[in-house]
């Protein structure tokens, strides 16, 4: 039987239609940012987390070396002895941060691990393994204590999955030798990766543009820009056409009571749009001029089912379905 994801952005819940569909495990979003990472501290307002240092790492006051992430595993030498899983307890990192302002100001950050332990089989519908959930504190400054990093998911733990690349504030993934990412489990790299898109999988192509693909659709990023259009508590339907051994996310035979076709996806945003997930002050017409094309004028990029989609862009890998959701406050 196929599988439905019912994706939700956030902690909260909307007055929704009821539905005939059964809710995957797993499957539900929280939140609309990349990283889902709390920053901590008055002199951390208004900056961004780039990503995690390989460099300057260190166990029990023990530098750690060849910090690597290995599938979804945190790995390092120390003192010539290879150390993985739950052996990095304790380890302390640094990550780097930056200000939006400009010009930017550059800081750094300290994290601990204070628990390691194995993701659960319910979050890996490829059954691929390999993936460990990571307990991280920052070190507040102003107060010179410890606060958790990673807000609260569905499950109610407070938990991050490394990758080995970071994401920048257009939302774009980045190739790093010296940075990796600890995505919390109630941002979106680490929910794509949950729902399967795995970047590290092999077999199935180029599964790193899928998980770039949906990090877009999860958080409405039509524009592929970074900036979201969309709510907390917002459900969507989502699926691709991966060929075998593919798919990872299936439709369904029906479409869930009250849904709609919404768009077609890439890893630049909507190649394609029927509507705006939320419809806001915004219309398609002034949602992103520079990408979509409104309807009424000559190439308008509007499509309603997936063959539509394909037709703007052959290479599309991902579509959604959400409700026509009309609340604003």
């Amino acid at each position: 039987m196929s599988k439905l994801a019912l994706v939700m952005l956030a902690a909260c819940q909307l007055d929704e239609p009821a539905t005939g569909t059964v809710e995957q495990h797993g499957m539900n979003m929280q939140g609309m940012n990349m990283q889902g990472m709390n920053m901590q501290g008055m002199n951390m307002q208004g900056m961004n987390m780039q990503g995690m240092n390989m460099q300057g790492a260190s166990l029990a006051g023990i530098d750690l070396a060849n910090v690597r992430v290995e599938k979804g595993e945190l790995v390092a030498d120390e003192n010539g002895d290879t150390l993985r899983g739950t052996a990095l307890v304790g380890a302390h990192f640094y990550a780097q941060v930056a200000s939006a302002a400009d010009p930017s100001v550059t800081a750094q950050v300290e994290y601990r691990i204070t628990a390691i332990e194995p993701e659960s089989a319910s979050y890996d519908p490829t059954h691929t393994g390999s993936t460990y959930l990571y307990t991280l504190e920052q070190y507040v400054t102003d107060t010179g204590t410890w606060a958790t990093a990673c807000g609260a998911d569905l499950d109610g733990r407070h938990v991050a999955i490394p990758l080995t690349a970071t994401w920048n504030a257009h939302g774009d993934r980045v190739e790093s030798s010296t940075l990796f990412t600890f995505a919390c489990t109630t941002g979106v790299i680490a929910k794509c990766y949950r729902w399967g898109y795995r970047p590290w999988l092999t077999g199935y192509g180029n599964i790193v543009d899928y998980h770039e693909t949906c990090t877009r659709l999860a958080r409405a990023d039509y524009c592929g820009n970074g900036i979201p259009h969309t709510h907390d508590g917002t459900w969507v339907n989502v699926w691709d056409l991966m060929p075998p051994p593919g798919p990872i996310q299936t439709h369904g035979l029906l479409t869930p009571v009250g849904m709609v076709f919404e768009a077609g996806w890439n890893t630049q945003g909507a190649v394609c749009v029927s509507r705006a997930r939320w419809l806001l002050d915004d219309t398609l017409a002034n949602l992103c001029p520079d990408h979509l094309i409104p309807p009424g004028l000559l190439g308008a990029t509007v499509c309603d089912t997936v063959s539509e989609a394909l037709g703007y862009d052959g290479g599309a890998l991902m579509f959604d379905e959400s409700y026509l959701n009309l609340i604003t406050d």
